[in-house]
């Protein structure tokens, strides 16, 4: 069984906290209401100037209007000294310029008394209108608004500017809100990765906070202090039978051979007190293997983890099992490319490893190979044991690891059913995944290894 890795980056880890998700949430709602609000600002903003604009002109064209034909051209004067933002000038019926600024011709702006915005290259923008004035002359007035643009300007970088400070301001809330709560699920996330792999007195961190965090990790230790309650009282029961029985059976068995070395050897009874010292010494074995795999699976052995070389331990187990593939008729061959360093309890995986030579053997007929091969795929080490035998059915690889599963067609073999259970609490206690595969003909057993 393999653990969960951590999240990647800080990126990814931000951004799967709840904290963080719902500041991100509230941040957004509430950017997207001030882009509003001030966009409202700045639309009411702009309106407001450029009708105090059109305001000045309508006011300015009023004042020179009441003047009259007698006294427009001093009213120009007034008006200039008054306002310098503001031009005029005035036009006869015949086209020809009166008085003001020449600059401002008729034909630059329809005479119909509207306020529009009047384009001047060199003047820059402006807003103006031309009218008929009751005694027939054509009045022009345009008032220069690049101070109220620039005002505008003012106003739309404020906004953005506080916009932004908002937005910045919202992120640093969410990225602060959002580390202490990851650094807290990440110490519980290290703690139950040590659960996992078998430390059973370790606890979620409770850090007082009285939030849901720390309820979930009082649940969740409630729940452990139970389990662990339950684990001893049947590692207690467990370790009462094997007292209780293991002396029994052992005592049986002795007194089973002692009787059958006392008959001579052409006695009848002797051949069937020797089959029953049989049956006991697949009982004990039986018995033994079953504590073996309930202590791995339970946690109940540490691993003594250290540096160890793969191919040595390929080599001791084949070197061990050879003998037995000689007498079966078998080949076995080793191959390792190159030596592998893994940090590992080199004894549960000489014994996982040996599990699976017997396997091999066992199920390979005569004639046939078993190859034990050590290669690297992708930065991991691989192992695999690979026979020739009748294989695995894919519909049976996943029953396989089971305590006492038996395939149909190998009923007939030799057997109790828990090499591969061993092997699996073996991969499990140390992290490793194993596999099943078809070799065509025959099986492959995969156990990889994580760097």
């Amino acid at each position: 069984m393999r653990t969960e890795a951590p999240f990647s980056g800080l990126s990814d880890r931000l951004w799967r906290t709840t904290p963080f998700r719902l500041s991100a949430l509230f941040g957004v709602t509430y950017a997207v209401g001030i882009a509003l609000l001030l966009s409202l600002v700045y639309v009411q903003t702009a309106t407001f100037l450029t009708a105090r604009a059109d305001g000045a002109v309508h006011e300015e064209a009023a004042i020179l209007e009441r003047a009259g034909p007698e006294a427009i051209l001093s009213a120009f004067a007034r008006a200039s000294a008054r306002d310098p933002l503001t031009r005029f000038a005035l036009y006869a019926q015949t086209g020809e310029r009166v008085a003001g600024d020449a600059s401002l011709t008729p034909q630059d702006i329809p005479v119909d008394g509207v306020v529009r915005d009047v384009p001047r290259g060199r003047d820059g923008p402006a807003r103006g209108m031309a009218l008929r004035t009751p005694w027939g002359e054509t009045l022009i007035v345009e008032r220069d608004i690049r101070p109220i643009l620039e005002l505008r300007r003012i106003v739309l970088g404020a906004l953005l500017l506080s916009g932004a400070v908002i937005v910045v301001l919202g992120l640093a809330s969410a990225v602060g809100l959002s580390l202490r709560p990851l650094a807290r699920i990440q110490a519980m996330q290290a703690a139950s990765a040590r659960i996992t792999q078998g430390d059973f007195t370790t606890r979620l961190p409770v850090r007082d906070a009285r939030d849901e965090l720390d309820e979930l990790a009082r649940i969740v230790n409630r729940m452990m202090d139970e389990a662990e309650q339950l684990m001893g009282q049947a590692r207690t029961v467990g370790e009462g039978v094997a007292h209780e029985l293991r002396s029994p059976l052992t005592r049986l068995r002795t007194s089973l051979d002692h009787a059958a070395q006392s008959l001579p050897a052409e006695d009848p009874r002797r051949d069937l007190l020797d089959r029953c010292v049989t049956e006991a010494d697949g009982v004990l074995a039986r018995f033994h293997a079953l504590l073996r795999i309930a202590a791995l699976e339970a946690g109940g052995r540490s691993l003594s983890r250290k540096t160890i070389a793969l191919g040595e331990i390929l080599d001791q187990a084949a070197e061990l099992y050879r003998p037995l593939a000689l007498e079966r008729g078998l080949t076995l061959e080793v191959e390792c490319k190159e030596e592998t360093r893994i940090e590992a309890d080199g004894e549960l995986l000489f014994e996982a490893i040996s599990n699976l030579l017997d396997n091999a053997l066992k199920f390979t007929s005569e004639g046939g190979k078993v190859r034990l091969r050590l290669v690297k795929r992708q930065g991991k080490a691989i192992l695999e044991v690979i026979d020739s035998g009748p294989g695995i059915p894919e519909a049976e690889r996943a029953f396989v690891t089971k305590r006492f599963y038996r395939g149909q067609r190998h009923a007939q073999i030799a057997g109790h059913g828990l090499g591969l259970s061993l092997v699996a609490a073996v991969a499990y206690l140390h992290g490793f995944v194993l596999e099943f595969d078809d070799a065509a003909p025959g099986a492959i057993v995969r156990l990889t290894i994580s760097p």
